[in-house]
C-alpha cells in the first residue's frame, strides 16, 4: 500500500483530532449532567426528609417506652405525659410552673434535682404501665371494647365539641392538649385503653369493697378509731393582731418600738382569751363569747367525724382532756380556748334509697342567689312528675322498674345512670323533706312517696334547687363508719393488687421519650 493510500485510509476509518476532542467534551458534559441530576435527586430527598422530620412524622412513631412485650410510640406516651402535665400547665404561676419554658428547664424539686420533665415523665411511665396492665386484665376477665364504646364515643364527641367551640379542628385541638405528636387515632386508642383499665379497676374495687366481713371492719376500727369516731367539742380563737412596722409618715419603726407593739398585741389577745376561758368555766356559753369578741374562727358546739377535721394546733390536747374540761392553747399566731365534750362511734344504720328528681326551672339573681320558680315553672315540673308517676303506676312496681324510670327521667346527674340509687345515706344528708321521709321509723322496704322541695329564700344557685322527688325506699344498710372502713381497706388492697399486675410490665424508657418536654 502506498503512503498516500495508507494516509487516506486512516482518515476514513478514525475521527479527526478535532472530532475526538469534541466527543470528549460532549462525554464530559453528559457525565456532568448525570452527576448534577443525581445530586439534585439526593438534595430533593434530603429536603423532603427534612420537611417530614420537622412535621414530627418520625418522632411521633419512634419507640418511647417498652412495657413488657409492648412498645409505646412517642405519640402514645405523650397521652400520659400531657395528662400528668395538665394540672401544672393550667395552674401556671399559682404552682410555680412557667409554660414559656421547657419542662426540663425548671425544677419540680430542687432538693432532689428533679425537673418538671423528670416528674411528668415518671408519672407518665407509671400511668402507661398501669393502664396497659389493667386493660389487659379486663380482657382476661372477659370484657370487650363494646362495653366501653358509649363512653369512648362520648369522650370523642366532647373533645370535638370543645375543638369546635375554640375554633380548632379535632386534630389541632388534640395537639394543643396533648402535644405536637398526638393524632386522633392515637388519642382514641389510648382513651379506649384507659377506659378498659377503669373497667377492670372498678370491678376489682367493687368486689373488694363488698367482700370484707364485719370482723375485718371492727379490726380496722381498733387501729383507726381517731379517724372514725365522732368528736364533739367547742373552740374559740383569738388571733394576735398584725402590727404595722411603719409610723403614720411611712417611716420604719425602730426595733425596740416595733417589738413593744408586737408584745402589746400578743398580750392583748392573751388577755381576751384568758377572760373568755374564765367565763366559759364559770358557766357562760361559747356562743356568748363568740358574740362578745366578734370571733370569726370559733364554734359553740362542733361535731365532726375524725380528728383530721380538727385543727392540728390543738387536736392532741383536745383528745387528752376530760369531758367538758376547758383549756387555753397558745400558738405562734394566737390563742385557742377549747372544751372537749366527748367521742363515740356512731353505730346507727344508714339507709338506701332510689329517687327521681324533677327540677322546677329557676333563674339566678344577684350574688348568685336562686330566684324562686314561677307558678308556670312549678306547674311544668308537676306535669312532668305526674307523667312519671303514671308510668310507675302502670309498671310492675318493682325496684327494677323504678330504677329504669330513674335512668330515663331523673334530673339528678349524680344518680340517673345507676337507677337513682344512693347507698349508706346518713341522717341529715338530704334536704329536710327527703330526709324526714327516709328516716321515718315506720318506713318499710318498697315504700314510694312524693315530696316537694322549696329552696330557702337566700339559697345560692350552686347549693340548692326547687323541685319534686319521687322516692323509693330500699332498706337499711351498715353504719357510716363501716362504709368508711370498707373504702379505706379496698383502696389499700386495690393499690396492692394493681402494683402486682404492673410487675409483669417493666417500664424501660426508649429514645422517643426524649422528644417530650423539651
Amino acid at each position: 500500500m502506498s503512503a498516500s493510500r495508507e494516509k487516506k485510509q486512516r482518515q476514513n476509518t478514525g475521527p479527526s483530532e478535532r472530532s475526538a476532542k469534541l466527543q470528549q467534551e460532549q462525554a464530559a458534559q453528559k457525565r456532568q449532567i448525570i452527576i448534577y441530576s443525581v445530586i439534585g435527586g439526593v438534595v430533593a430527598v434530603l429536603v423532603a426528609a427534612l420537611l417530614i422530620w420537622n412535621s414530627g412524622f418520625f418522632q411521633a412513631r419512634a419507640t418511647a417506652l417498652t412495657l413488657g412485650n409492648e412498645q409505646l410510640t412517642t405519640a402514645e406516651l405523650s397521652y400520659h405525659y400531657y395528662d400528668a402535665r395538665y394540672y401544672y400547665a393550667s395552674m401556671g404561676p399559682y404552682v410555680g410552673f412557667d409554660t414559656t419554658k421547657g419542662d426540663d428547664e425548671q425544677f419540680f424539686s430542687e432538693e432532689d434535682n428533679q425537673t418538671y420533665r423528670d416528674y411528668f415523665m415518671e408519672t407518665a411511665l407509671k400511668s402507661a404501665q398501669r393502664d396497659l396492665a389493667l386493660a389487659e386484665q379486663a380482657v382476661k376477665d372477659g370484657h370487650t371494647e363494646d362495653e366501653i364504646r358509649d363512653s369512648l364515643d362520648a369522650t370523642i364527641a366532647s373533645f370535638k365539641s370543645q375543638a369546635s367551640s375554640g375554633g380548632y379542628s379535632y386534630g389541632a385541638y388534640l395537639r394543643a392538649v396533648y402535644g405536637p405528636y398526638m393524632t386522633p387515632e392515637v388519642f382514641e386508642k389510648m382513651t379506649a385503653r384507659s377506659l378498659m383499665a377503669q373497667l377492670a379497676k372498678s370491678e376489682k374495687g367493687n368486689a373488694l369493697y363488698e367482700g370484707y366481713q364485719q370482723s375485718d371492719l371492727y379490726a380496722y376500727y381498733e387501729e383507726n378509731a381517731d379517724a372514725l369516731d365522732t368528736i364533739e367539742y367547742s373552740h374559740l380563737y383569738f388571733a394576735i393582731p398584725t402590727v404595722n412596722d411603719k409610723d403614720a409618715d411611712g417611716n420604719v419603726l425602730p426595733d425596740e418600738e416595733l417589738n413593744k407593739l408586737k408584745q402589746d398585741a400578743k398580750d392583748g389577745a392573751k388577755k381576751d382569751a384568758e377572760a373568755a376561758l374564765e367565763a366559759v368555766k364559770g358557766g357562760s356559753s361559747f356562743q356568748s363569747q363568740i358574740d362578745k369578741y366578734e370571733l370569726t374562727t370559733a364554734a359553740d358546739h362542733a361535731k365532726v367525724v375524725g380528728t383530721g377535721k380538727i385543727s392540728s394546733a390543738y387536736s392532741g390536747q383536745l383528745l387528752a382532756m376530760d369531758q367538758d374540761d376547758c383549756q387555753l392553747v397558745e400558738t405562734d399566731s394566737g390563742y385557742y380556748v377549747i372544751s372537749f365534750h366527748g367521742r363515740y362511734l356512731v353505730d346507727e344504720p344508714t339507709r338506701d334509697v332510689r329517687h327521681i328528681l324533677v327540677q322546677a326551672e329557676s333563674t339566678t339573681g344577684e350574688e348568685n342567689k336562686l330566684v324562686a320558680p314561677t307558678d308556670e315553672a312549678w306547674a311544668a315540673a308537676k306535669a312532668k312528675m305526674d307523667e312519671i308517676q303514671a308510668a310507675w303506676d302502670s309498671s310492675d312496681k318493682s325496684e327494677d322498674a323504678f330504677a329504669k324510670l330513674a335512668n330515663e327521667k331523673s334530673d339528678d346527674g349524680g344518680s340517673n345512670t345507676n337507677g337513682g340509687l344512693y347507698q349508706r345515706v346518713p341522717q341529715g344528708r338530704f334536704v329536710s323533706e327527703f330526709d324526714e321521709w327516709l328516716f321515718d321509723s315506720a318506713r318499710k322496704a318498697g315504700d314510694v312517696d312524693l315530696a316537694q322541695h322549696v329552696a330557702a329564700a337566700d339559697a345560692l344557685v350552686s347549693e340548692d334547687y326547687c323541685g319534686y322527688h319521687l322516692m323509693y325506699y330500699v332498706g337499711e344498710n351498715e353504719p357510716v363508719w363501716m362504709g368508711s372502713a370498707r373504702s379505706s381497706l379496698a383502696t389499700a388492697d386495690l393499690d396492692e393488687w394493681t402494683d402486682g399486675l404492673t410487675e409483669s410490665y417493666p417500664a424501660v424508657e426508649a429514645g422517643g421519650a426524649s422528644y417530650l418536654g423539651k
